[in-house]
Order: C-alpha cells, then structure tokens, then sequence
C-alpha cells in the first residue's frame, strides 16, 4: 500500500565542485526516491549544501569575496551537476538559511540538559573537520587525509555523548535494519563498545557558523550543524506540521567514512531531543578512479563525471548501480564502463528497441491495430517473465540493491532480443503474415516494461523509449501495478516510428576527438612527472593575452569558447574547461597567460589555437595573469 518515503543524502561542502563520489551517492539516492515514486509512495527527497566550513571560508577569501557570496555561487555550480545527471530533488537545502538555523537553535534547546562547558585539549584535522582520538590515527596521520592533524587546546562545549553509549547499542539490538549494510552495523557496535568519549559541539575563534544559544563567542560545530539538516528541512523548529509529516526519515544515505557522526553522535543529539531515530542509515562505499585511458592510442584520460557529456547521464547512472555490489567499494574504469555501455546499453537494449520498431515498419507499415495481437498467451514466455523480473525488481531495490534489479531486468531484455530471432518475422512474412502483429507487440510490450522497471536508474532513455513507441506515460506518476500489467497503457492504434539510436556507439577515435583534449591529455601520475630540461622548457611560448569575448559552449558544463589577442594583429580562437570557475561574461578585458605554440586541437568540432595557464585547487580554478598591467604579447619567461 502507497505511504510516503524521506530519503536524504549527505550535504557537500561547497569549497569545490561536485566529483564522482558525490555523485555517486545523489545519484543512487535518486535511483531509490524515483523507485519509491515508481511503487506509489509520496516522496520527499533533500540534499543540500554543507557551508559553515572552515575550508569554505578559506576558499572564499582566496577569491576574494565574501563567504556566503561564494556559496552562492557554489550553490549554482552544485545544481547544474545535479541538473547535468538527472537527480530530481525535492529540497535543496542550505545549512545558511534562516529556517534551518532556527531549528538548529531550537534543537540545542532541546538537548540543553546534556550540554556542559569545558576544556578541549586533542587533534584536530582541518581538511576532515573533525576532531580525532590517538586511536583514529594511522601512524600519526589522519585515516582519512593521511595529513598530521593539529593539537588544539580550547574551551568549548561538550555533548555528554558517554551516557549513551548503552541505549544505542540496544537501538541498534533492537532494530538490525537501523544500520546498513551488516558490515557498517558490526564496525559502530565495537566503536561504541570501545567506549565513547564526549564531544566538543561548539569552536572558538570565528564567527563564520551559527552562534551558540547563550554564548555568541563560540560558534556552533561544523558538523553538528550539518547533521541537524536531516530534521530542519523536514520543518523542525519551525513547521510542526511538516516535521511531523515526514519524520522520522526512511533513510540517511552516507558514505562509509561518515558512519561514526551519523550512526553514532546523530542518534545520541535525537535520544537527548527526545525525537525518534532514522529507521535506516545506509553506509555506501566509494568509487576509485584511478584515471585510466578512454583511448590508449590517443593517450586521453577523462574524469568519470564527463561520461555524462558524452554518453549521457543515463549511461553514467547506469555503470554506478550496476557495477559491483550496491554497499561495497566501486572501481570506475573506463574499460568496464565502455564494455557495459556498448554491450548492456547499445547492443542489449538500444538494438532491441531499433529492431522492434524497424521491423514495424517494414512488415506492418508502421502500425499495429486490433486487441487480437495483444494475446498474453502468444508472447512466448515474455508475459510470465516479465511479472517475474517485477517481483524480483521490488525485492532487490526494498533490499538496496540496484545491480540486482537491473540484472533482473537485463533477462527480460535479452529474452526479448532471443523470442524475436525464434520468431523471425522476417520468415513469418512470407510464410505466416497473420502472426506478425502479435508477435511484434509482444516484443515492444517487453520493451514498455522494461522501460518502466529501468525508469529509476535512467530516466531520460526511459522515456525517450516510450516516446517511440508512441506512449506518452510518466513513470512514477502511476502505481507500478497498474503500469506494469500487460499490455496496459497502449492506444487501439499503435503508431511507431523508428528512434535515433537510444544508446548510440561510439569509435576510440570519434571519442578521443569530442572529449575535452585540451584538458585531459595524459601525463605522467601526480608524483611521479618527469624532469624537463632547460632547453626543452625554452621550447614554450608563453605570452600574455587579453580575452576580447567569450561564450559557454553549448552542450557543455565546463567549456568556454574565447577570442584572444596576443599584440600585433594576432587574434586567435581557444576554447578552455573554466565554465565552472567563471562565467563567459566576467572573461572579457582580462589578461591571461597563454601557451602559443601550442599545436591546434578540435574540441567538440571547434579550433582551439592556443592553452591558457590556470591553477585549480580546492578554491577552485584561478586564471594565471600579470599583477600589474602589460601589454598582449609581452613574453612570458
């Protein structure tokens, strides 16, 4: 029976842009909030932006703006990626924002018994934010950053975490789904039999955060601030009846490395708030990159999220839930990406969904008309199957586990692809014609419920596979009872038309040319760079160039066509991956160094005569010009 669904995933902070890990994340929580839309829930999806970090006020001030300008702009970069890859959130929340530091004050209200002042003395990792034990060192470093963490000494305010160390080791007894997987569960119950020491909720010295109720010399922790979010954007503190609407959350979906705040700190700041707990907080695992070739003759390495540009964010969202076991580390390679993408996606289904509705065409004009070819008897096995792949479809992703769902619903897909060549209408054209209809809805029956069940996982192919076959559904605005009975949905009249190609293929060469070359050319691994010799760097032309008018490249998230004048009548075209450090406009008038002799390139079909010099970092990307005024064409040495 339809209820409602809360799934949240972590908040990012803003100090750079998104990469592949968080976007693995936001994307498998999509994957099980558009499921649960599928199923007839009401869905209530958030996500947002962590930004009273000190890291982003650092990134801030390295551009010279003020911080929450800064996440301003971040905050449009983070949605154009989550925009780019198809997530459909329903709150983008900001932990800047006046109802959630409401509701933060109002839930240190709350747990205001269980808060004392007192001295911190210990680590403290700057890059994680958080403070660490001796115990959580890996010889002397940061487990996380592999830096030394800072000894700090300061008087703070402290959560009596200790006392809580019994109640949730009986939650969790209690309540074996409250932590996911088992693997997660077991290392947070010898965490807190460990022992659990009290923990610093407040930081002197700043005034970039919310200021601590009673006490505005301190400001209230990073990450206790964060992970209030998950109850002030469900109206804690200021909405009654939304909070009590939605709360508890059906899921808090995190990464591995945030287990300890989340499974152990939340639960204990709800306990001491009197507010029920999460029913489940997922632990995930990460996604290695480890920058392998798209193209071995073209020597290009491309960052997994500009898989997107290219083959579309279904392709990416697909290899991410497909790849391995949902909760276990993942290994993007481009090998397995490209392998999954041209056998699964173009050969498996993209070809089904071409052959089915060419052969429409050629053997019925076009059309399929009358209830008689709709015979679930004479599908030959399709309908069974396909009631099958939906009980196993539901049972896997109730279970988080979208590789198996989608292994399921691959079966139903190649069994399509198998009952056409038994069939064969080519053979039944000139022997039995009267067949034909029926078996050919049968096949793009097939091909609806697969669309359907994968709407989750890729929703734009999803429908742009529906659209072709002439069906003007909207998963997820429908119960999947009611869409996946067979042949429901359909006009009297079936009208198909044959599609471009849904997943189409692509050559090494055609790829090498239509990625970002300029930015991804392969170099040696970061440690390990060759030495250059004095004559050799004398080989580069660097000059100064004023840029005279630039544009986004269409298509594109990071690409930025320019015309720059090097002096002398020398005005040339380059195009550069800075859309998400710059806007077009803010481009023009300044003076940057370029490489002049740099060999022409194509990328995405335009001619880009020269490379510009930029330095990224966690602030960002910052173009490399003159601090003072020069003329275009002076030289660079």
């Amino acid at each position: 029976m339809p209820g409602k669904y809360y799934i949240t995933t972590a908040i990012d902070y803003v100090n750079s842009p998104p990469h592949i890990g968080t976007a693995y994340e936001k994307i498998s929580a999509d994957v099980f909030a558009r499921f649960r839309r599928l199923m007839g829930d009401e869905v209530y999806f958030q996500m947002g932006s962590d930004e009273h970090s000190l890291n982003v006020l650092r990134a801030a001030r390295a551009k010279g703006i003020d911080p929450l300008a800064y996440c301003d702009e971040m905050e449009t970069v983070f949605r154009r990626v989550w925009e780019k890859l198809e997530i459909r959130f329903d709150r983008f929340i900001r932990t800047t924002e006046h109802d959630h530091v409401v509701g933060l004050k109002t839930l240190f209200e709350a747990i205001g018994d269980d808060i004392y002042h007192g001295h911190y003395e210990g680590y403290y990792c700057e890059s994680c934010e958080a403070f660490l034990q001796e115990k959580d060192l890996v010889d002397g470093n940061c487990p996380t950053h592999g830096t030394k963490p800072e000894w700090i000494k300061e008087e703070n305010y402290f959560f009596r975490l200790s006392s809580y160390a019994d109640r949730l080791l009986e939650h969790i007894e209690r309540n074996p789904e409250f932590i996911q997987p088992s693997s997660r569960r077991n290392e947070i119950v010898q965490l807190i039999k460990g022992g659990l020491d009290d923990i610093s909720v407040t930081r002197a010295g700043t005034d970039w955060g919310v200021p601590f109720p009673g006490d505005e010399s301190q400001v209230i922790y990073v990450w206790v601030d964060a992970l209030s979010n998950y109850a002030t954007g469900a109206g804690y503190g200021y909405d009654d009846e939304r909070f009590e609407k939605w709360w508890p959350a059906d899921v808090h979906l995190i990464g591995k490395d945030v287990t300890r705040f989340h499974c152990v700190i939340w639960p204990a700041m709800l306990m001491s708030a009197g507010i029920p707990l999460p029913k489940t907080i997922y632990g995930h695992g990460f996604v290695y990159f480890k920058g392998q070739k798209l193209s071995k003759s073209r020597g290009v390495v491309v960052d997994p999220l500009e898989a997107a540009d290219v083959f579309g964010a279904s392709a990416l969202r697909y290899f991410l839930m497909r790849e391995g076991t949902y909760g276990r580390d993942v290994d993007f390679t481009w090998e397995h990406f490209r392998t999954r993408y041209d056998s699964e996606l173009a050969n498996d289904l993209g070809n089904l969904v071409s052959r089915a509705t060419a052969m429409v065409g050629k053997f019925l004009g076009g059309t399929i008309s009358g209830a008689a070819s709709r015979d679930a008897a004479a599908a030959g096995g399709l309908a069974a199957l396909s009631e099958t792949t939906r009980s196993a479809v539901i049972e896997a992703m109730n279970g988080y586990a979208p590789q198996t769902a989608l292994a399921a619903i691959w079966e139903l897909v190649r069994r399509a692809n198998a009952f056409i060549e038994e069939e064969k209408p080519w053979v039944l054209a000139k022997k039995d014609p009267e067949r034909i209809p029926g078996v050919l809805f049968s096949v793009l029956e097939a091909i609806r419920q697969v669309a359907v069940l994968a709407w989750p996982v890729i929703p734009s192919k999803s429908e742009e596979i529906l659209e072709s076959l002439g069906l003007t559904l909207s998963p997820g605005e429908a119960p999947l009872t009611d869409l996946l009975r067979w042949g429901a949905g359909w006009p009297d009249r079936i009208e198909i038309s044959k599609p471009a190609a849904v997943f189409p293929k692509y050559s090494d060469e055609e790829l090498a040319q239509t990625f970002d070359t300029a930015e991804t050319e392969a170099t040696e691994e970061e440690g390990d760079r060759k030495m250059l010799s004095f004559d050799r760097l004398k080989e580069l032309d660097l000059r100064l160039a004023r840029i005279m008018d630039a544009a986004k490249v269409e298509g594109t998230t990071k690409l930025i066509r320019m015309t720059v004048d090097l002096g002398d009548g020398d005005q040339r075209q380059m195009v550069a991956g800075i859309a998400e450090g710059y806007a077009a406009e803010e481009l023009v008038g300044k003076t940057i160094v370029v490489v002049a002799n740099l060999e022409p390139a194509k990328i995405r079909g335009i001619e880009s005569r020269a490379m510009l010099l930029a330095a990224v970092g966690d602030g960002g990307i910052s173009l490399v010009g003159p601090d003072k005024e020069l003329p275009p064409g002076t030289r660079v040495s």
